[in-house]
């Protein structure tokens, strides 16, 4: 089979490997002069990895077309903010039906629709499969190295999810399916909100007390903003809930944790974030969650206190006291 894997990043080019060790045809599409390019010649992308070698039938384009033509597989990891654009673009080039699979973990930032939806709207119907979600506690950096991971396909079609699963899972990257997407979609989003909060706490100063506080009561809000939208409750307890959270809100590994870090540290949001670079997902979408859970009435205090650390200029340690000196109440 040919792949198609639109982004470059560290994520796209584990998974494109892990196609590529499986004896597929895998091109990897991204922009030109930004050291991708180096995959075609000494086979290392070393903007991400430039100590890991790549299999030699996995390769390099910045032409759009080229990478999508006669794809069986098309995999989307972009930053969710540049969904729905290059879904656009990417539309008119399919002439023959594909599996589409989505990796980032967000939201839309104009419609704040879930990225599966987005796929769904620009894509033409005729040229798809049943869109699959993959996401679950994975570090790309880890699955480069071939150290164990469990992640999770997830489609409203388990036909489809099972596809995904059998492409994917090698001796030491197990994927398991599940068709609640928007439970799973959910809980992969939101815990990036929260594993800034568990950064703030620990550059704050404060412990591990108060991560595993942070992490406990965080899921309960989890679970309450994603029933709410439509999800299972068991899915937040799972690989795309828990296992998610607990990953990302335990290691400077994320970049939302890390994030959260230098805010707590610094005890103060705008300066950190005018100087970042790079894609911090939970960022807008504590934006959307917060801006949801005021619509439906869903009592999410630690997410709500995120918000207006990262937007409304509330102070860290403030914020933080004041969630302490809320009232008092049943768990």
């Amino acid at each position: 089979m040919k792949v198609a894997v639109l982004g470059c990043g560290a994520w796209g080019t584990s998974l494109a490997r892990l196609f590529a060790l499986k004896g597929n045809e895998v091109v990897m599409y991204g922009h030109l002069g930004k050291g991708h390019e180096d995959i075609n010649t000494i086979h290392k992308n070393t903007p991400v990895f430039p100590d890991v070698t790549l299999p030699n039938n996995l390769t390099f384009s910045d032409d759009l077309s080229f990478a999508v033509a006669d794809s069986d597989i098309l995999l989307f990891s972009i930053p969710s903010k540049s969904y729905r654009d290059l879904s656009r673009i990417v539309n008119p080039l399919l002439k023959k039906r594909v599996h589409i699979i989505s990796t980032a973990k967000g939201f839309d930032p104009t419609s704040f629709e879930r990225l599966s939806l987005v796929l769904k709207e620009e894509l033409n119907p005729n040229m798809i499969y049943p869109i699959v979600t993959l996401i679950g506690p994975s570090y790309a950096a880890e699955v480069i190295q071939d150290l164990v991971t469990c992640v999770t396909a997830v489609s409203e079609e388990e036909k489809e999810a099972k596809f995904v699963q059998k492409e994917l899972s090698g001796p030491t990257f197990r994927v398991y399916t599940n068709t609640d997407v928007i439970g799973s979609e959910c809980s992969s989003a939101l815990k990036n909100v929260l594993a800034i909060g568990a950064g703030m706490l620990i550059g704050l100063g404060e412990g591990e007390n108060a991560r595993a506080a942070l992490v406990t009561r965080g899921l309960t809000e989890m679970v309450r903003f994603g029933i709410a939208m439509g999800g299972k409750k068991s899915t937040f307890y799972g690989l795309t809930g828990i296992g998610d959270l607990l990953l990302t809100c335990n290691s400077m590994k994320s970049r939302n944790f890390s994030i959260g870090y230098q805010i707590g540290q610094s005890n103060n949001a705008f300066e950190v974030l005018k100087s970042n670079k790079t894609t911090v997902e939970g960022v807008y979408t504590s934006k959307y969650a917060t801006m949801v859970a005021k619509k439906l009435k869903i009592d999410m205090p630690i997410v709500n206190s995120i918000y207006q650390i990262l937007f409304e200029s509330a102070i860290p340690s403030v914020t933080l006291s004041s969630l302490m000196a809320r009232e008092l109440k049943a768990e």
